[in-house]
């Protein structure tokens, strides 16, 4: 059987989108729940082995003209100036982070 990340836990969060911060513990994975509906994910963060955010999977946000997929994922890329990257709806699901 294989490893997915992460291994340092998974720490709930009742909030809304923009919640989350871009450090956390080394490791660890974030489920963000929605204030007004603290049953439904609306997003996840993972962590990597520095605390710095490494990759977003979003389950439910605003989607002015439908052109957002859910759920999908938007890497982090700390040698940018923005590093979380955009929207792209041919970026797959990455299965390495569960």
């Amino acid at each position: 059987m294989g490893m997915c990340k992460p291994s340092g836990g998974i720490k709930p969060q009742i909030g809304k989108i923009g919640d989350l911060k871009a450090y956390g513990d080394p490791n660890s994975r974030i489920d963000l729940y929605n204030i007004d509906n603290p049953k439904e994910l609306l997003q996840q963060r993972w962590y990597d082995s520095n605390g710095k955010a490494e990759i977003n999977r979003d389950w439910k946000h605003s989607n002015k003209g439908g052109k957002h997929k859910f759920p999908h994922d938007h890497p982090w890329d700390w040698t940018k100036n923005d590093p979380r990257l955009k929207y792209d709806q041919n970026r797959y699901i990455n299965n390495y982070y569960c």
